[in-house]
Formats: structure tokens, sequence, C-alpha cells
């Protein structure tokens, strides 16, 4: 399978405020709704256990940071958009290189703007304009 395939099914990306939450607004979590194949990054059953919670508030002047490649992701973790319309730029790859045919990229705009991940991937990111971005990172037995 190409390394974009794999990207695809290990990266999800969208908007808290336009998810169908069944008026809940809980985009994260034990609801069927948070099912999103195929790797339901966003579902975590009410019978497994997160470890390692960690959550992170930073505020990114443009230009922070400037794409150091972070190490390989272990567990999921999930960052969001929290201030109003910005661009922060995250790239996804399965190469520590970043090579353009193993990279994917998004870029968060909006607000409740959200890219969320699995393990095994490397990431960059890039503050295109000044950003607030909320991250929450944890881990789970599988």
């Amino acid at each position: 399978m190409q390394s974009k395939q794999l990207l695809a099914q290990n990266v999800e990306f969208g908007n808290a405020g336009t998810l169908d939450t069944n008026g809940t607004g809980w985009f994260v979590g034990f609801s069927d709704w948070t099912k999103n194949p195929p790797a339901h990054l966003r579902h975590v059953p009410p019978e497994e256990l997160a470890a390692g919670l960690c959550v992170k508030w930073f505020s990114h002047a443009a230009g922070d940071p400037n794409g150091e490649p972070k190490p390989l992701s272990v567990g999921r973790t999930m960052s969001v958009l929290v201030s109003p319309a910005s661009e922060f730029r995250i790239e996804f790859s399965t190469t520590a290189d970043f090579a353009s045919e193993d990279t994917l990229s998004y870029t968060l705009r909006s607000h409740g703007d959200f890219v969320i991940w699995g393990p095994g991937v490397f990431h960059r990111a890039f503050g295109v304009q000044p950003a607030c971005i909320l991250t929450v990172r944890w881990s789970t037995p599988r």
C-alpha cells in the first residue's frame, strides 16, 4: 500500500463545529457518532483505558514553529485551532525525511478545524499566520 494511503487511514481532518454530534457537541469519545472509518481515531470505547493524557495550549506567532520534524508519534494526538480564522499547516509523513510522495498536508484555517492522528506518523507544523492551538495527546493499549 502506498504511503499516502497509509497516512489517509491514520490521519483525520475536520471541523468540530460542523460534525454531527447528535446535538451534544462531543466529537471525541465513546458515542457511536465519533466513529469514522477506517481508523475510528475519535472513538474511545468506554471500556478502553487511556493513559498518559497531555494537553497543550499554545499561541504560535507567524513563522512559529517553522517545520522542525517531531518524533514518531505514539498513541493519538489531536490539534484544534481555537483562535479565529488563521493558518496553521501540519504535515504528516510515513518517513522522517518528509519526501513529497510520502507526505500529507492539511491547513487549519477556521475556528474549530482539527486534525487527529494515530501512532507511527511523523509530523511537523508551520505557523503561517498567528494561531492558538489546543493539542491533546493520549495513548491506548492496542
